[in-house]
Protein backbone atom coordinates (compact mmCIF):
# COMPACT_ATOMS: atom_id res chain seq x y z
CA UNK A 1 0.00 0.00 0.00
CA UNK A 2 1.46 2.98 -0.98
CA UNK A 3 1.30 6.14 1.53
CA UNK A 4 1.26 9.83 0.62
CA UNK A 5 3.44 11.91 2.24
CA UNK A 6 1.06 14.18 3.65
CA UNK A 7 -1.14 10.68 4.92
CA UNK A 8 2.46 9.81 6.07
CA UNK A 9 2.96 13.27 8.69
CA UNK A 10 -1.10 12.70 9.99
CA UNK A 11 -0.26 8.88 11.30
CA UNK A 12 3.23 10.11 12.76
CA UNK A 13 0.81 13.41 14.40
CA UNK A 14 -1.57 10.91 15.58
CA UNK A 15 1.17 8.61 17.13
CA UNK A 16 2.73 11.37 18.56
CA UNK A 17 -0.48 12.51 20.28
CA UNK A 18 -1.05 9.17 21.47
CA UNK A 19 2.11 9.05 23.04
CA UNK A 20 2.44 12.46 24.74
CA UNK A 21 0.90 10.86 28.29
CA UNK A 22 2.59 7.71 28.30
CA UNK A 23 5.72 9.46 28.01
CA UNK A 24 5.41 10.96 31.23
CA UNK A 25 5.21 7.86 33.10
CA UNK A 26 8.30 6.85 34.26
CA UNK A 27 10.27 4.22 32.16
CA UNK A 28 10.21 1.62 35.32
CA UNK A 29 6.39 2.19 35.64
CA UNK A 30 5.41 1.60 32.40
CA UNK A 31 4.63 -2.77 32.45
CA UNK A 32 2.76 -1.72 35.59
CA UNK A 33 1.07 1.00 33.66
CA UNK A 34 0.15 -1.29 30.98
CA UNK A 35 -0.95 -4.17 33.27
CA UNK A 36 -3.99 -1.57 34.72
CA UNK A 37 -2.31 -0.50 37.66
CA UNK A 38 -2.06 2.80 38.55
CA UNK A 39 1.42 4.73 38.77
CA UNK A 40 1.84 7.61 41.20
CA UNK A 41 3.71 10.72 40.05
CA UNK A 42 4.57 12.90 43.01
CA UNK A 43 6.41 16.55 42.44
CA UNK A 44 6.88 19.05 44.96
CA UNK A 45 5.91 22.23 44.79
CA UNK A 46 7.99 25.30 46.26
CA UNK A 47 5.89 26.87 49.25
CA UNK A 48 3.27 24.08 48.86
CA UNK A 49 2.53 21.94 51.77
CA UNK A 50 1.50 18.53 49.60
CA UNK A 51 2.91 17.83 46.49
CA UNK A 52 1.34 17.59 43.13
CA UNK A 53 -0.30 14.48 42.13
CA UNK A 54 -0.11 12.65 39.06
CA UNK A 55 -2.30 9.40 38.72
CA UNK A 56 -1.76 7.40 35.33
CA UNK A 57 -3.93 4.32 34.60
CA UNK A 58 -4.90 2.42 31.68
CA UNK A 59 -9.13 1.71 31.00
CA UNK A 60 -10.24 -0.89 28.62
CA UNK A 61 -12.69 1.65 27.67
CA UNK A 62 -12.80 3.97 24.85
CA UNK A 63 -11.90 7.78 25.19
CA UNK A 64 -15.62 9.27 24.62
CA UNK A 65 -16.45 6.80 27.21
CA UNK A 66 -14.42 7.70 29.95
CA UNK A 67 -14.15 11.58 29.02
CA UNK A 68 -18.07 11.53 29.12
CA UNK A 69 -18.29 10.26 32.64
CA UNK A 70 -16.69 13.86 33.70
CA UNK A 71 -19.54 15.07 32.73
CA UNK A 72 -23.08 13.05 33.61
CA UNK A 73 -22.36 14.88 37.40
CA UNK A 74 -25.61 13.20 38.20
CA UNK A 75 -24.22 9.75 38.41
CA UNK A 76 -21.25 10.52 40.19
CA UNK A 77 -22.18 9.88 43.90
CA UNK A 78 -23.26 6.36 42.53
CA UNK A 79 -19.45 5.30 41.51
CA UNK A 80 -17.28 8.27 43.50
CA UNK A 81 -16.36 7.30 47.17
CA UNK A 82 -17.66 9.83 49.48
CA UNK A 83 -19.31 11.98 46.97
CA UNK A 84 -22.85 13.30 48.27
CA UNK A 85 -23.70 15.38 45.24
CA UNK A 86 -22.49 17.01 41.79
CA UNK A 87 -24.49 19.64 40.25
CA UNK A 88 -23.99 22.47 37.60
CA UNK A 89 -25.25 25.74 39.10
CA UNK A 90 -23.98 27.89 35.95
CA UNK A 91 -23.30 27.52 32.66
CA UNK A 92 -20.88 29.85 31.34
CA UNK A 93 -20.65 32.18 28.24
CA UNK A 94 -17.49 30.73 26.96
CA UNK A 95 -18.33 26.94 27.59
CA UNK A 96 -17.29 26.42 31.00
CA UNK A 97 -19.46 25.22 34.09
CA UNK A 98 -19.47 25.72 37.57
CA UNK A 99 -19.99 22.85 39.75
CA UNK A 100 -20.96 22.52 43.21
CA UNK A 101 -19.48 19.49 44.91
CA UNK A 102 -20.36 17.83 48.54
CA UNK A 103 -18.35 15.09 49.56
CA UNK A 104 -18.01 12.69 52.84
CA UNK A 105 -15.45 14.20 55.10
CA UNK A 106 -13.65 13.07 58.28
CA UNK A 107 -14.84 14.71 62.23
CA UNK A 108 -16.91 17.23 59.93
CA UNK A 109 -19.36 14.55 58.10
CA UNK A 110 -19.84 16.68 55.10
CA UNK A 111 -18.02 19.51 52.80
CA UNK A 112 -19.10 21.74 49.90
CA UNK A 113 -16.59 23.17 46.99
CA UNK A 114 -17.13 24.95 44.32
CA UNK A 115 -15.04 24.65 41.03
CA UNK A 116 -14.95 25.97 37.08
CA UNK A 117 -14.85 22.76 35.02
CA UNK A 118 -13.06 24.04 31.42
CA UNK A 119 -13.37 21.42 28.63
CA UNK A 120 -11.10 20.73 25.43
CA UNK A 121 -11.08 18.25 22.68
CA UNK A 122 -9.01 17.33 19.73
CA UNK A 123 -10.39 14.22 18.05
CA UNK A 124 -10.23 11.72 21.06
CA UNK A 125 -8.14 13.69 22.94
CA UNK A 126 -9.70 15.45 25.79
CA UNK A 127 -8.50 17.33 28.46
CA UNK A 128 -11.35 18.48 31.34
CA UNK A 129 -9.39 20.92 33.69
CA UNK A 130 -10.71 22.45 37.34
CA UNK A 131 -10.35 25.47 39.26
CA UNK A 132 -11.54 26.14 43.25
CA UNK A 133 -13.89 28.98 43.38
CA UNK A 134 -15.25 28.33 46.97
CA UNK A 135 -13.91 25.94 49.82
CA UNK A 136 -13.52 26.62 53.45
CA UNK A 137 -11.23 23.53 53.60
CA UNK A 138 -8.54 24.90 50.71
CA UNK A 139 -6.89 28.17 49.65
CA UNK A 140 -6.64 26.85 45.94
CA UNK A 141 -7.50 23.19 44.17
CA UNK A 142 -6.28 23.23 40.45
CA UNK A 143 -6.33 19.77 38.52
CA UNK A 144 -7.23 17.97 35.64
CA UNK A 145 -8.07 14.93 33.90
CA UNK A 146 -6.27 14.24 30.34
CA UNK A 147 -7.67 11.34 28.28
CA UNK A 148 -6.00 10.12 25.22
CA UNK A 149 -6.54 7.09 23.32
CA UNK A 150 -3.61 3.87 24.41
CA UNK A 151 -4.11 0.91 22.11
CA UNK A 152 -6.59 -2.09 21.46
CA UNK A 153 -9.56 0.83 21.77
CA UNK A 154 -8.41 1.03 25.30
CA UNK A 155 -7.62 4.59 27.08
CA UNK A 156 -4.98 6.04 29.13
CA UNK A 157 -5.77 8.67 31.66
CA UNK A 158 -4.00 10.77 33.79
CA UNK A 159 -5.52 12.84 36.96
CA UNK A 160 -3.39 15.64 38.22
CA UNK A 161 -4.08 17.96 41.08
CA UNK A 162 -2.64 20.45 43.09
CA UNK A 163 -4.43 21.08 46.83
CA UNK A 164 -3.35 24.11 48.95
CA UNK A 165 -5.02 23.58 52.21
CA UNK A 166 -6.08 26.46 53.98
CA UNK A 167 -3.62 25.71 56.83
CA UNK A 168 -0.33 23.88 56.65
CA UNK A 169 -1.87 22.54 59.92
CA UNK A 170 -3.30 20.16 57.49
CA UNK A 171 -0.23 19.13 55.67
CA UNK A 172 -0.08 15.67 57.32
CA UNK A 173 -2.95 14.57 56.12
CA UNK A 174 -1.52 14.65 52.46
CA UNK A 175 -1.50 10.74 52.65
CA UNK A 176 -4.93 10.66 52.69
CA UNK A 177 -5.17 12.92 50.17
CA UNK A 178 -3.45 10.39 47.74
CA UNK A 179 -5.09 7.41 48.91
CA UNK A 180 -8.17 9.38 47.80
CA UNK A 181 -7.11 10.42 44.36
CA UNK A 182 -6.26 6.44 44.03
CA UNK A 183 -9.69 5.79 44.98
CA UNK A 184 -11.05 8.19 42.41
CA UNK A 185 -9.41 7.10 39.64
CA UNK A 186 -10.14 3.32 40.31
CA UNK A 187 -13.73 4.57 40.51
CA UNK A 188 -13.69 6.19 37.02
CA UNK A 189 -11.72 2.91 35.46
CA UNK A 190 -14.43 0.67 36.99
CA UNK A 191 -17.64 2.85 35.86
CA UNK A 192 -15.79 3.45 32.66
CA UNK A 193 -15.53 -0.33 32.19
CA UNK A 194 -18.79 -0.88 32.95
CA UNK A 195 -20.73 1.25 30.91
CA UNK A 196 -18.17 -0.33 27.87
CA UNK A 197 -19.35 -3.44 28.91
CA UNK A 198 -22.74 -2.87 28.62
CA UNK A 199 -22.77 -0.95 25.60
CA UNK A 200 -21.02 -3.85 23.92
CA UNK A 201 -23.53 -6.43 24.97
Amino acid sequence: MKIYPAFALLLAAIAQLQADLVKEVPRADRDDLAAGQTVVVSTPVAGAPWPKLSLYRVVNASPDIVSNLFTDYAAAPRYIPGMLSAKVIATNPDGTKDVSYTVKVPVLQKMSYVVRNTFAQSGQTYTVSWKLLQSSMAKSSDGSLRIEPYDDGRTILCYSNLCVPVTNLVAGLKNQALVEAKNTVLAIATEAERRANKASQ
